[in-house]
């Protein structure tokens, strides 16, 4: 199941006056199909067009989530400059009323990598990661630290003990020696997506070729980061083949990369522990559990990532 935190209300409740500006974009629409799931809650359709054509569009009201809208803003300034050979969605407009926001992209054809995610789907949006990694950063593409959450997750939860598990109490120094350092070995002038979610990968079923979209963190950072981050999210999202299958692919994709791969991937873990510990977002109930069932899957990976580091 398409990871969900919140209802997506229906396209027809947007502003007239936002619908009419997404027109202008891209043309008269002759009819739309709600699109659900996400972590946004914000309507998002895909509208048929009168020229036959199609086309992905999602709106978010500042109102309603501001850090959902920021990242929208984000989304299009990267998606404006990004260079033709990366598999990413492309951007035709974008409309913005009162407090809202709509993106107009082309419709990626194909369905989302998963949940759960499939061996196919995982060298599918590899393949993808390293063809964004291999292409030039465009001007206006923000520096990682930008986009980066906060990674000091480990050591937050180590002063406050009471909301560590068992083994995290036994193993919280290691976690948190193993993400010292994180905002120098994440920077790089290589493009990265930063958010390679089974969702957020859509997987053409007639060639494999898979385009990423929802590009609201893309960032200029290490060649790695995003390998590291599929590693972790085949292994949280889970594998159509079980967790052991998952967690051999989390370990192939790291495989030849640099130790700092495996080190983000710990910090990712802990940066979701720790968040999982404070309030829910405005519209988004079910966020803070997603967040720590991500980390507790984890935890058999970082045993055994830790096990090398140690060495």
């Amino acid at each position: 199941m398409t990871a969900s935190f919140t209802t997506r209300p229906s396209w027809r409740t947007v502003p007239t006056v936002l619908a009419g500006a997404v027109e202008e974009c891209a043309g008269p629409i002759t009819a739309f199909c709600d699109v659900h799931g996400g972590m946004t809650p914000g309507p998002a359709a895909t509208l048929s067009l009168g020229t036959g054509d199609a086309v992905f569009v999602k709106a978010m009201s500042r109102t309603v989530n501001a850090r959902s809208h920021e990242l929208y803003r984000q989304e299009a300034a990267v998606l404006s400059v990004m260079p033709a050979d990366v598999p990413a969605a492309r951007l035709r407009g974008v409309a913005e009323i009162d407090d809202w926001i709509a993106l107009v992209l082309d419709r990626a054809p194909g369905a989302a990598a998963g949940p759960p995610w499939t061996t196919a789907a995982v060298q599918s949006v590899a393949r993808a990661c390293a063809a964004v990694a291999r292409a030039a950063v465009p001007a206006g593409v923000p520096p990682v630290l930008e986009r980066l959450p906060d990674l000091d997750g480990w050591a937050k939860l180590a002063v406050q003990p009471r909301d560590l598990t068992g083994w995290e109490a036994r193993h919280i120094d290691r976690l948190a020696a193993a993400t010292v350092g994180w905002r120098d070995w994440t920077v790089g002038q290589l493009l990265t997506h930063q958010d390679i979610r089974s969702d957020n990968a859509i997987v053409n079923p007639e060639d494999g070729v898979a385009v990423l979209v929802d590009w609201g963190s893309g960032a200029a950072g290490a060649a790695w980061l995003d390998r590291a981050l599929l590693a972790a999210h085949v292994v949280a999202a889970g594998h159509a083949d079980g967790p052991e299958v998952a967690h051999r692919q989390a370990l192939d994709l790291l495989l030849g990369q640099p130790a700092q791969a495996s080190r983000f991937l710990i910090a990712y873990a802990g940066m979701w522990r720790r968040n999982s510990t404070l309030p829910a977002h405005p519209g988004m109930p079910s966020h803070r559990g997603w967040q720590r069932a991500r980390a507790d899957a984890l935890q058999p990976l970082i045993e055994d990532l830790l096990a090398v580091i140690d060495t």
